[in-house]
């Protein structure tokens, strides 16, 4: 199928070099891709076009929501973009149950959903996809009363790589259901979710400051007082670069609470220590997400770990690396509640013992990169999230994806994609197809008949 035959079968546009507006949508918001075609896919009918489009011609596929996963996975060199972000529709279907496309973004979910009184836990950015978003995990502001976004899926409908678009649920395919609740990149092309929403109009959300001398001091006490925490408090301890303030930069307690009494739910953090200012308010949830641009070429460098239980050598690496790292970043979140009352073989993501995720950026590759992953191999995380890794190894996969959830999702993997159509290095491979790194960049074709000659 040639380019013209795709623009005949696609109700959505489709770009090449030279066509206004593809010079855009080659972008995301870290990676600069120069693909063959980009397909701005208005349904799923376009969606399965646009793969078949890719089998016929041997090429590689990315696919795009808001293009903003550190890993620059929404595009490529070569290829086949697929950006959902025309499908981007918000429906309130009744008793709680919306239908988004995967297109839309969380800040225009939250807007769309609080003229009904309604809010989903998901993400904290306000132009991150609702497809990137959901693929993962979905780490949101109230985690720890409503769980991950993906916790509150029921449905979802996606094209495999067959080009076969499904509706699954728990009943109609209750392996492949389990499998797009936080793997859903491995899996196929999502074009839409149907979730349950809550009655959360606003939350008392905020920022706590203390003085960067009692850094270690209010570490301590915050993750201490976290381990123990009502499900109302939802809460992160951010600590920014050293080097933007001659070191003398504020520790910062974002909290979120969802309800109950506010200000004794709020009380243990007020009090970490001197604080400085105390910007916590009753706001409308739409408010919590923020919105994040980054000057072209920045491409920060991203890790995060997830940890059972908090411990002073844990918090004793963390320290050291502030003061060593002056270009990083970090940021604490604290899990549990809601998030970890989910079994944890209830959905691809599997961490649900985590009580903390440390989430780090850094700002400064050139000089500081060789020590910061030095310094991350130190810390021996329990789990990592697959949506906060900019530099994904084959490691960084296991990690993500532990053991059974790695073994069942390849044998799910070896039903719907097993010629590992969707792939990349936070793809699970298809059951019996170890792929090794340099065969990654090839088409479908070359990967089925590499398959061929590893099976004989």
């Amino acid at each position: 199928m040639r380019e013209m035959e795709l623009r005949g079968v696609v109700t959505g546009d489709v770009l090449v070099a030279g066509d206004d507006g593809f010079e855009v949508a080659g972008r995301t918001m870290v990676a600069t891709g120069r693909p063959a075609v980009v397909v701005r896919c208005a349904t799923a009918a376009d969606v399965a076009a646009a793969l078949k489009f890719a089998e016929a011609n041997d090429l590689p596929i990315a696919v795009r929501s808001g293009g903003h996963h550190a890993a620059g996975l929404g595009t490529n060199d070569g290829g086949v973009v697929i950006d959902v972000r025309p499908m981007d529709s918000v429906e309130v279907l009744g008793d709680g149950v919306v239908r988004i496309g995967t297109g839309a973004t969380w800040g225009q979910v939250a807007e769309r959903l609080a003229k009904d009184g309604l809010a989903i836990s998901s993400g904290d950015t306000a132009g991150v996809g609702v497809g990137g978003l959901l693929a993962g995990g979905g780490i949101g502001w109230m985690v720890r009363k409503y769980g991950l976004a993906i916790d509150n899926v029921i449905a979802a409908e996606l094209v495999t790589a067959d080009g076969t678009v499904r509706r699954v649920d728990a009943a109609t395919d209750p392996e492949l259901f389990w499998g797009v609740r936080g793997a859903a990149g491995s899996l196929g092309v999502v074009t839409s979710y149907e979730l349950t929403a809550v009655p959360q109009l606003t939350v008392h959300y905020g920022s706590l400051l203390f003085p960067w001398t009692q850094t270690e001091q209010a570490l301590a006490g915050w993750a201490a007082h976290m381990t123990e925490a009502p499900d109302e408090l939802t809460s992160t301890l951010q600590l920014a670069p050293t080097m933007m303030a001659d070191r003398q930069v504020p520790v910062a307690v974002i909290a979120c609470v969802t309800g109950g009494d506010v200000d004794k739910i709020l009380e243990p953090l007020r009090g970490l220590g001197t604080l400085l200012t105390d910007k916590v308010a009753e706001v409308p949830y739409p408010k919590v997400f923020e919105d994040m641009t980054m000057p072209p070429g920045f491409a920060p460098r991203i890790r995060n770990g997830l940890f059972d239980e908090w411990s002073p050598d844990l918090a004793a690496k963390l320290l050291y690396a502030r003061q060593h790292l002056p270009a990083l970043a970090m940021e604490i979140r604290a899990l549990g509640g809601a998030y970890g009352a989910m079994p944890a073989d209830a959905t691809a993501f599997a961490h649900r013992d985590a009580r903390f995720l440390v989430n780090t950026v850094l700002l400064d590759q050139s000089s500081q990169a060789a020590d910061f992953d030095a310094w991350w191999q130190t810390l021996e995380p329990n789990g990592a999230y697959v949506n906060f890794l900019s530099h994904p190894t084959e490691a960084d996969l296991a990690t993500c994806y532990p053991e059974p959830h790695r073994t069942r999702l390849a044998e799910l993997k070896q039903r719907v994609d097993p010629g590992h159509v969707f792939r990349s290095a936070l793809a699970v491979p298809p059951a019996g197809l170890d792929l090794p790194k340099q065969e990654w960049t090839g088409g479908r074709r070359h990967l089925l008949r590499w398959a061929m000659r590893a099976r004989r």
